[in-house]
């Protein structure tokens, strides 16, 4: 695994991970954010190309990246505004983290559907990561499991007392999150590393 890569992760899930709430529901709206961003970008990022706008590209994917999140972030105020108050920022932080960044200003040969595919795929696998820490965390760290409730509310159930949690809710607390964080990006790169490995045998053959 090259280095470059195991910092762009490192950086995207301390920036997009590590200041959010460890509720499972707040996790999956920075995630489904995550993956919509990267595929609207890597449409826009095609469609820069085919107008050969390349000397303006910098500017008008992360201009775009931001609007589109300013969307977002106003679809989530009428469906879930408890979620956005508490996200406050962090919402913001998506279009512009290393993830997202390190991709969609990466140069590539890849055919148009490909890329889409490519760019759509990693970002799912990303956001499984961060899902995982989030359900971790929800359900060890603080007893309950929370996502979308209805009536523009969290739902909210409580799966362990609170002091049947005990130590574990250590992973409630920042510290506990770096710790985490740093368990599930070793595990995410290993995971990507044999893959590749494999890919590169598969294609030898």
């Amino acid at each position: 695994m090259k280095q470059k890569s195991i910092f762009t992760y490192l950086a995207a899930y301390l920036v997009l991970l590590i200041p959010t709430p460890g509720r499972f529901v707040y996790g999956m709206t920075l995630m489904l954010e995550l993956v919509v961003l990267m595929f609207l970008g890597t449409l826009i990022s095609i469609a820069i190309d085919k107008l050969k706008l390349k000397d303006l590209k910098t500017v008008i994917i992360l201009f775009s990246m931001l609007v589109i999140a300013v969307i977002y972030r106003q679809i989530f105020i009428m469906l879930q505004p408890e979620i956005v108050l508490t996200l406050g920022f962090t919402l913001y932080l998506v279009p512009i983290s290393t993830f997202l960044i390190s991709f969609l200003f990466k140069p590539h040969n890849f055919e148009n559907k490909e890329l889409i595919v490519k760019s759509t795929w990693r970002s799912v696998k990303f956001a499984l990561c961060g899902l995982i820490f989030f359900l971790i965390r929800d359900i060890l760290g603080f007893g309950t499991f929370t996502f979308f409730g209805p009536k523009h509310q969290i739902f909210e159930k409580v799966l362990f007392n609170e002091n049947s949690v005990g130590i574990l809710s250590f992973l409630a607390t920042i510290p506990g999150a770096l710790l985490l964080s740093s368990l599930i990006t070793y595990f995410h790169l290993t995971i990507k590393k044999k893959f590749t490995i494999l890919d590169n045998v598969s294609k030898v053959k």
